[in-house]
């Protein structure tokens, strides 16, 4: 884990007086705490007060479901004090990283510090109803399944996202589709509910610290021959944060694609196999 993070289990005082903590070791290969069904990671770079509100729903809408559950908000290096806006919301810990290093390396955090039986992902913008978590989680207990992502060209999915990002959505799950041959339409979709078990055997053998992390999951878990990862319904709502996908973050993502072909094909993520 990066030296420079620390873990914060925030407390009824000011942001300056709460003690930092190490982050904690790696857990997912120990089992699951009772009471904790759900582990929620949230990752977050300069999100402002967005991060905030987004943590208040997710435990608001578990609670009400009366799902058992943890946050783990993970901070990118923000230079905004976004941080800051989580200070008194209950059930949040804070891993807080001085430098940014991607959305992948903030996941890799907040999964090995997660203990929950079940370790799932939302992003900190908004975008996605946390009902979602709900709806997902119902999904994968009562399926069975190993996984369960958000899906925004599944037939019941609702997008308000540009005709642009929608094209560049298309053509990169094209791309994906043509060097991977996963049976996977939406790699990205930044929703997912994973297994304990599944990712504690698939998490040693992923790289990415960027946004190709979720398709590395895809590949890594077809590789080792996990299956069952089901696909579903999400409404997507970029109409109050707006487009986040730059021309740099394109061809970085691209690059990182191709880094993990390579490792594909070089029978590395073979290594996964239980």
């Amino acid at each position: 884990m990066n030296a420079t993070a620390t873990l914060q289990p925030f407390a009824p005082a000011t942001i300056a007086q709460v003690t930092t903590v190490p982050a904690a070791p790696p857990s997912l290969w120990d089992p699951a705490t009772p009471g904790i069904e759900l582990t929620v990671v949230v990752p977050f770079f300069n999100s402002g007060p967005a991060v905030a509100h987004t943590v208040r729903n997710i435990t608001a809408t578990l609670s009400a479901a009366g799902i058992g559950h943890e946050i783990i908000a993970v901070n990118d290096g923000s230079t905004d004090g976004s941080q800051y806006h989580l200070h008194g919301i209950h059930n949040v810990r804070l891993i807080d990283n001085r430098t940014n290093s991607g959305k992948g390396h903030a996941l890799h955090q907040g999964f090995a510090a997660a203990q929950g039986a079940w370790v799932g992902f939302i992003d900190a913008d908004g975008d996605i109803d946390p009902h979602h978590l709900v709806t997902y989680l119902k999904l994968a207990r009562f399926g069975d399944h190993a996984a369960v992502y958000a899906d925004k060209r599944h037939a019941d999915s609702v997008s308000t996202a540009s005709r642009l990002r929608k094209l560049i959505s298309i053509v990169f799950s094209t791309l994906v589709t043509l060097l991977f041959l996963l049976q996977v339409r939406d790699t990205q979709t930044g929703c997912k509910i994973i297994r304990r078990d599944a990712l504690a055997q698939l998490l040693p053998h992923l790289r990415e610290q960027r946004f190709a992390f979720d398709l590395e999951f895809f590949v890594a878990a077809k590789a080792a021959g996990i299956g069952n990862l089901h696909p579903a319904p999400v409404a997507l709502n970029t109409g109050a944060t707006g487009s986040t996908v730059s021309t740099n973050s394109i061809v970085r993502t691209l690059r990182d694609t191709i880094t993990i072909h390579r490792r594909h094909l070089a029978g590395h993520y073979r290594e996964a196999a239980a």
